[in-house]
C-alpha cells in the first residue's frame, strides 16, 4: 500500500481570564478568549504598569515548522482595559533574533517587578525542540514599562 503524506494539522491556541472572589473558591473562565485563536499564544503573565494604568500579557507564541509545532518565542499583548485586548497591541520581546543562548524554543514567561526593572524569568534550550530538558532564562526591562509604537511581531 502507498503511504499518503497527511498534511500537519494545527491545533489552534488562546486565554481566557479566569476570575473569583475568593481565592480558595471556585474560579470562573470568561466565555469568550482574550484574542482570536489565530495568534497562537498560551502559557501567559500579567503585569499592570501603574504608571500608564496599562496591562501587559506576556505570552508563549507557538511557531510550525517542518518538525512540528513549539514555543518559538514572548511576545506582549497591552492593553488599558482587562476585558479588552486589541491583537495588533502587540510586539516580541524574546526570540531566536535577541537571545543569545537559545536560537529555538523560547516560552512560559513569568513577570516579577523587582525595583525599578521587571525580571521576566522564561524556558528555553540551545538545542532541545522538545518541552523537556530546558533551563530558565532571565531577562530585565526596565520600569516603568511604555506601550511600544510602530511594532508588529
Amino acid at each position: 500500500a502507498a503511504f499518503v503524506d497527511q498534511p500537519r494539522k494545527r491545533l489552534l491556541r488562546t486565554l481566557s481570564i479566569a476570575r473569583t472572589k475568593n481565592l480558595d473558591g471556585e474560579w470562573t473562565t470568561d466565555p469568550r478568549p482574550i484574542l482570536p485563536q489565530e495568534q497562537q499564544i498560551e502559557n501567559s503573565a500579567l503585569y499592570f504598569e501603574p504608571s500608564n494604568r496599562t496591562w501587559f500579557l506576556f505570552t508563549n507564541h507557538i511557531g510550525l515548522d517542518e518538525d512540528g509545532e513549539y514555543t518559538e518565542s514572548i511576545w506582549v499583548y497591552w492593553s488599558r482595559n482587562l476585558n479588552r485586548w486589541n491583537p495588533e497591541q502587540c510586539a516580541v520581546v524574546l526570540d531566536r533574533t535577541n537571545c543569545k543562548w537559545s536560537k529555538r524554543c523560547i516560552g512560559m514567561p513569568s513577570v516579577v517587578p523587582v525595583g525599578r526593572k521587571l525580571a521576566l524569568f522564561y524556558d528555553a534550550s540551545e538545542t532541545r525542540s522538545g518541552n523537556m530538558g530546558r533551563d530558565i532564562g532571565l531577562a530585565w526591562l526596565n520600569l516603568p514599562l511604555k506601550v511600544p509604537r510602530d511594532v508588529r511581531p
